[in-house]
């Protein structure tokens, strides 16, 4: 088996379920006071990025205590946390995915499983973090895992986070745990690349007001700028969230992220997810991510999206542009993983 994918998961477990643990016979139900920990971090974090003046400076101080955190955790929080790092797991997980390609809603539905036991985030930083001290601290204690083995049979922790296309996180991530599965959820490049530069618009609505941006380029006239830089070879840098990996278009070139994914953990550890697949149906999907690291039955409950982007119309002309773009790089990872997803 080269690699494996939604569409042929469940079938390839059923030869599996014999080396599996028991686990309860019933389908867990939802822990409502753990998903209302993960409804507040959105909420309090998402207002926080919304907010200005003596508000921000409120929910600045309200953020600095939470058991939870929806983005990156105060770093000093972690610092604390890293002197107790002989008594923590490593996670048994990554979820990843470029910005806008569902990574933060696929977090929820996996973090709210009973199963899993909470990290500090559900965006655990290495930018801000890089070195393995405060990256450890950041996940659960051995005693936090136990209990919920206790209660539920099993016990797991997860990385969730918007990485792709950083080509040196699947080295990093190994160094973590190098036994670990990986889950990556992928977009269509065209319909993620619009959705992140809206996302960037709502972070640089109050930047654009100074005058050192007068006359920042829109939507069409960046993509025009990456396409002719990229066909120099060259990278734009425009692009202000994600990865940090050059500009939109490069954060929607999945093929090299995958390679180096099979490359580090091998093509049976990677499990590959559509993105428009999740989102039609994403309690049947997150079903069959919860059968792929062998967590019990459980039957997820609809969490509201925490960071939507606002709405927004690309023009036919600029929308033609990025498909002629990408329709060879699209052929070539249709090639490599043996699957059209139509994109």
């Amino acid at each position: 088996m080269q690699y494996q994918h939604i569409a042929t998961f469940t079938c390839l477990r059923t030869q599996e379920t014999s080396i599996m643990k028991p686990f309860p016979s019933e389908i867990l139900t939802p822990d409502q006071k753990k998903i209302a920990v993960i409804k507040h971090a959105a909420q309090l974090d998402t207002a926080y990025m919304d907010a200005s003046g003596g508000k921000k400076a409120l929910l600045h101080i309200q953020r600095q205590f939470q058991p939870y955190y929806f983005m990156q955790a105060p770093l000093w929080r972690t610092a604390i946390r890293s002197f107790n790092n002989k008594n923590r797991v490593k996670p048994d997980f990554f979820s990843v995915g470029a910005v806008r390609s569902g990574t933060t809603m696929l977090a929820d539905y996996i973090m709210q499983h009973p199963c899993i036991v909470l990290p500090l985030a559900k965006e655990i930083g290495m930018r801000d973090a890089p070195i393995s001290r405060l990256l450890e601290a950041q996940f659960p204690t051995e005693k936090e895992s136990r209990m919920i083995k206790q209660k539920y049979g099993t016990a797991k922790t997860a990385y969730c986070s918007p990485v792709a296309p950083s080509l040196l996180f699947p080295l990093l991530a190994r160094n973590v745990n190098a036994k670990g599965k990986v889950l990556l959820i992928m977009r269509n490049p065209i319909d993620r690349a619009f959705s992140h530069w809206r996302w960037d618009q709502v972070f640089m609505k109050k930047l654009k007001k100074d005058k050192l941006w007068k006359n920042f380029p829109d939507f069409d006239a960046l993509i025009k700028l990456e396409i002719e830089a990229s066909e120099q070879k060259a990278t734009t840098g425009i692009t202000l969230a994600g990865a940090g990996c050059g500009g939109y278009l490069q954060h929607s070139i999945y093929l090299p992220f995958i390679q180096s994914l099979h490359q580090h953990f091998g093509k049976q550890n990677v499990l590959l997810i559509k993105a428009e697949d999740f989102f039609k149906n994403p309690s049947e999907v997150a079903k069959t991510v919860y059968q792929y690291f062998e967590l019990p039955e459980y039957e997820p409950q609809g969490i509201p999206i925490g960071n939507a982007g606002p709405k927004g119309t690309m023009s036919e002309e600029t929308r033609d542009s990025l498909h002629r773009f990408f329709a060879p790089l699209n052929a070539k990872l249709y090639d490599y993983i043996g699957e059209d997803y139509g994109w």
